[in-house]
């Protein structure tokens, strides 16, 4: 099994003020497994660099197979050795156990508060595949900036959070799934 950075490819493009960023991940677990890692929040703080707390407000079911949620996330964006607290209310929908869809509802970074963004929106989901090998699991987002940040900086600082999270998330999805294929001690 190789390292979680080489499983994780990470795209930023900037257009002035809004960042889009891609990314893919190949993880070496079930899809159920991955999709109990990625909508598990109250466990995010214990493996996702920068995020000390995490709690689910509010669930509602919607319809058969989806639901919205109202997340608080605490924290910090880190770059190079700069590091700024993070809190932000997010509404999340999930989909057919497949889909997360994540609007940042309220963003306050360190001393700007809600000044930081005019817009965020993120969504992971998981890519139907083989019936055996690595799932897909695609993450998409869009953040645009109240203020552009310096030329250079902003799509480095993007791609090297995410990277950091997404190695996080492969992580703990593949630990969880050679946690769960572990014969019990004293089966047979």
């Amino acid at each position: 099994m190789g390292k979680p950075q080489a499983k994780v490819r990470v795209e930023v493009d900037r257009r002035g003020r809004t960042f889009e960023a891609q990314a893919v991940c190949e993880v070496e677990a079930a899809p159920a497994t991955v999709w109990q890692t990625i909508t598990d929040y109250p466990a995010l703080p214990r493996f996702m660099p920068g995020i000390r707390a995490c709690t689910v407000v509010e669930r509602k079911a919607l319809a058969r197979e989806v639901e919205r949620l109202l997340v608080e996330q605490e924290g910090e964006f880190r770059f190079m050795m700069f590091a700024q607290p993070l809190k932000v209310r997010l509404e999340i929908e999930h989909r057919e156990g497949r889909i997360a869809h994540a609007r940042a509802l309220a963003f306050d970074l360190g001393l700007l508060k809600d000044r930081a963004l005019d817009a965020f929106e993120g969504r992971y989901e998981l890519q139907p595949g083989p019936a055996r090998g690595p799932v897909a699991l695609r993450y998409t987002s869009v953040m645009v900036s109240r203020y552009p940040p310096p030329p250079g900086i902003g799509s480095l600082a993007v791609r090297q959070n995410l990277e950091a999270q997404l190695c996080a998330v492969v992580a703990e999805c593949e630990r969880r799934a050679t946690q769960r294929r572990r014969p019990r001690a004293g089966g047979v």
